[in-house]
């Protein structure tokens, strides 16, 4: 309500605070989506539904596209698909997940297991 608090229940009491309660302990997520297909295709589907296009241009649901023929991946940004770059090219690997979660308090990164 207002980014103020929160409704509780049928009747509406005013919960305030609610909205920022423990980001700061935990990372606030939206949700991603990948969809294979065709870029111009799925954007033509989601500008279909004005309401449901709402969350992608506000970034309330983040969306990524693989394109079928050539692998590459596309990310929604201001209205339209640009090409996503990766961070890294290389990904660490690593022999035990129990190493990393007692090294660190953090998220933790992207690895493959061996």
């Amino acid at each position: 309500m207002g980014l103020v608090g929160v409704a509780n229940g049928i009747d509406g009491d005013l919960r305030p605070g609610l909205p920022s309660q423990m980001v700061e302990v935990h990372d606030p997520v939206r949700l991603l989506m990948i969809v294979e297909h065709f870029p111009q295709v799925v954007l033509d589907v989601i500008k279909s539904v004005p309401a449901t296009y709402e969350w992608f241009e506000n970034q309330w649901v983040k969306l990524v596209v693989l394109n079928p023929e050539t692998s590459e991946l596309w990310k929604f940004e201001n209205g339209r698909f640009l090409p996503y770059q990766t961070l890294k090219d290389d990904i660490k690997y690593v022999n035990s997940e129990w190493d990393m979660l007692e090294s660190t308090q953090e998220n933790l990164p992207v690895v493959i297991l061996n």
